[in-house]
């Protein structure tokens, strides 16, 4: 788009009426019903000055996600699920393709399997910020490689006979949502992180609303999440990226409010219904931060540190405004009590994004008097505030990220299906149509959580409430290593006669084309190059005569 006079400087006029038609061609992409319940903050005008010269390309990721798109409208649609689970590698993703719509990508797993800095560990996003990013172009590589081994082979039919003896195609072109976790830094580090996403095969990506310096596993302790704001604006970002990109990216909105219980600032309004505060003024002279640097410095440690802790915690009487009002006016002399409080409540609620001030000043309008309560004096030793997440908590979140995102999501501690009804409600309350997302997570102990009867129809009841994509996130893992597992020990037991029999044989008889891994890897496509490359043949074909899959053909070939 560079534009030359004799004098060699761009052309003002020719710059802007290239720039407008970049615009122009922007809207209209925006205008398509993909979009129709996307808030963006800039203009067509404000992407098309930022895309650069090089002429517009269709990032493949950009395909998956027209696809996963389809794919999650269509289940909308019909309240169904496209459920799915964290994938490892190519044989996960061969295998799962035959009957899975989607693919996952877990960062947990990406942490303790699969980290760029080849240091395994827990999650806690203190990975290299490619790190998943690198393992979703290796699985969209070998998504490619299946798929166009498996036409070559479809094509080398030399009958309809033959065709249908193959049996149907399997559709490798799975889309893949992966984790993004906090965003591994700033926005520009978001940015950066979404670009290559888009670059190496993603069709979405999900953010969540902790910080990126604190991040912990959705099912660890001390979660600590960022304003409602500062979320917005990396799912913005996000958005702004793959638009730059000229792509079509799902974006999942996560938040992990629902068992947070720290916040980095009170910044945000909406946030303030749920800080935690002191409500008695003895312990303001000694805050909780001073008196635990304080016994720290005189030696405490480990378990006599948690019982100051404990102690300072009570004394200051640690509550949210709305409990320590209501608490106020149960102590006081008022008649009327409940309708006091009931008036309170109407101003003041989860959703109602009452600031901290306002709230104090009704307060003292209803009692007659100012109540107690300050939220920096039980700031934590890393300067975070003490907050109280819930259910309630993750709907006002979610609800200020759906025009932000295609699918919200609240991570939760347990499979609770009337807590999981009452999110989508409160979800769908102000967003009819919002899909939303849910973390079948193997962190819950499902054999206690619900009877047999209940695990077989939970995705599906759950699917009735809106959630129309479910992911088990580390499945993956754990069918890994529970095969991994049995398999090591019976072959410490009977040696060969527990993979034939517990291995090799069952993957004749159930089909697995996994079992000729030399086809399955693709050497028979690799030969077709080699061959095509020199003239149709080639004495050095890896699958020529001599090879030991020959001895297979008899077996279950139909199915391989």
């Amino acid at each position: 788009m560079t534009f030359e006079t004799e004098q060699n400087t761009q052309d003002y006029q020719a710059l802007k009426k290239e720039l407008s038609a970049s615009a122009s061609e922007i809207k209209k992409w925006w205008s398509e019903p993909r979009w129709k319940n996307t808030k963006r903050i800039y203009t067509a005008e404000d992407i098309a000055a930022r895309r650069g010269t090089f002429p517009p390309v269709e990032y493949p990721s950009s395909v998956m996600a027209k696809k996963l798109y389809k794919v999650l409208l269509q289940h909308s649609r019909e309240g169904t699920v496209a459920k799915t689970f964290g994938a490892l590698d190519p044989v996960h993703i061969t295998q799962m393709a035959k009957y899975l719509d989607t693919i996952y990508v877990s960062g947990w797993q990406c942490s303790s399997t699969a980290s760029t800095s080849n240091e395994p560990g827990p999650d806690l996003a203190d990975y290299p910020m490619d790190t998943v990013p690198n393992k979703v172009e290796h699985l969209f590589k070998a998504q490619l490689f299946h798929d166009r081994k498996q036409l070559e082979a479809r094509a080398n039919a030399a009958s309809q006979q033959e065709l249908d003896a193959m049996g149907p195609p399997v559709d490798y072109l799975t889309p893949i949502i992966a984790d993004g976790d906090a965003g591994h830094g700033g926005l520009t580090a978001v940015f950066k992180l979404t670009k290559m996403f888009i670059e190496r095969g993603a069709a979405g990506i999900h953010m969540e609303d902790q910080t990126s310096t604190n991040k912990k596993c959705g099912h660890m302790a001390g979660r600590c999440v960022i304003p409602v704001q500062e979320h917005v604006n990396r799912l913005t970002t996000v958005r702004m990226c793959a638009d730059i990109m000229h792509s079509d990216l799902i974006v999942v909105a996560r938040t992990d409010s629902e068992a947070a219980t720290l916040i980095s600032s009170t910044i945000d309004v909406r946030d303030h219904y749920f800080i935690v505060g002191a409500t008695n003024p003895e312990v303001e002279a000694q805050p909780f931060a001073e008196v635990m640097d304080k016994a720290i410095l005189a030696g405490a440690s480990g378990p006599e540190l948690a019982q100051i802790e404990a102690q300072w915690c009570k004394k200051a009487g640690l509550k949210l405004f709305h409990e320590a009002f209501a608490d106020e006016v149960a102590r006081s002399n008022l008649s009327n009590k409940k309708q006091i409080v009931a008036e309170f409540r109407s101003k003041v609620g989860p959703y109602t994004a009452t600031p901290h001030r306002e709230a104090q000043k009704l307060a003292k309008q209803l009692l007659g008097h100012e109540v107690y309560f300050n939220w920096d004096v039980p700031r934590v030793r890393e300067g975070l505030y003490r907050y109280q997440g819930g259910t309630e908590c993750a709907i006002m979140r979610a609800r200020a990220f759906a025009p932000y995102a295609d699918l919200v999501w609240m991570e939760s501690n347990y499979p609770d299906y009337p807590q999981a009804k009452q999110f989508a409600e409160g979800v769908r309350s102000e967003y009819p149509h919002q899909m939303l997302a849910y973390n079948l997570s193997p962190s819950f102990n499902w054999t206690k959580a619900m009877s047999v009867d209940e695990q077989a129809t939970f995705i599906e009841r759950l699917g009735q409430l809106g959630y129309n994509w479910q992911f088990i996130t580390l499945a993956g893992l754990h069918t890994t290593a529970l095969a991994v597992n049995n398999f090591a020990r019976e072959f410490s037991k009977h040696g060969m006669k527990a993979y034939a029999q517990n291995v090799q044989k069952r993957e004749m008889d159930e089909g697995v084309d996994v079992l000729k891994h030399q086809k399955w890897s693709g050497a028979e496509y690799i030969d077709s190059l080699l061959k095509l490359a020199q003239g149709g043949v080639s004495a050095t074909a890896a699958m020529g005569v001599g090879v030991t899959e020959d001895q297979f053909k008899d077996q279950q070939n139909s199915k391989l």
